[in-house]
């Protein structure tokens, strides 16, 4: 009951909002009004401010814990970006390879910049960070997607 009440308080706010908007706005106005809407509601459908962190913090903890590595010299932001990209694909139920770009591409370019403080700033530090953020975005894709297909193959159902 308190469901249903909550719905109709949210469908007569919209229209009462929607009746607002169109004597305010003019016809060029609102199909602007409507575009940037619809854009906005796109893009907050694609990366959540909570998707983003945690794809973050997985990136940035699979890092860390693949730096404790003793016998690997280099590549440990990589293996950590795809290790957290696995886990977050395996966790979650939705795809979520947008935020594992961006998260893949921070982690992977503050890992040269903090690994190679010196060669990134007095050398060719540029061509070394692109190809570190452009590992790191590659790394949480490919690492999201084999989550995200483990996922889909354990929860699948078995026929005979």
């Amino acid at each position: 009951m308190r469901e249903r009440e909550s719905q109709v308080d949210r469908d007569i706010t919209v229209d009462i909002e929607a009746g607002l908007d169109e004597t305010e706005a003019g016809p060029s106005r609102e199909s602007e009004t409507e575009e940037t809407g619809a854009v906005r509601s796109r893009l907050g459908t694609v990366a959540t401010k909570r998707s983003l962190g945690t794809a973050l913090a997985l990136a940035v903890v699979g890092t860390v814990l693949f730096g404790f590595v003793p016998f690997l010299p280099f590549g440990e932001a990589v293996l950590g970006i795809a290790a957290g990209g696995f886990a977050y694909g395996l966790g979650s139920d939705s795809r979520r390879y947008v935020e594992m770009a961006l998260a893949g591409a921070v982690t992977g370019g503050a890992a040269t910049l903090f690994g190679n403080l010196i060669a990134a700033v007095v050398a060719s530090g540029t061509t070394l960070l692109a190809i570190s953020v452009l590992a790191g975005v590659v790394a949480g894709v490919v690492g999201h997607y084999f989550g995200r297909d483990l996922r889909a193959g354990l929860t699948a159902d078995l026929d005979d």
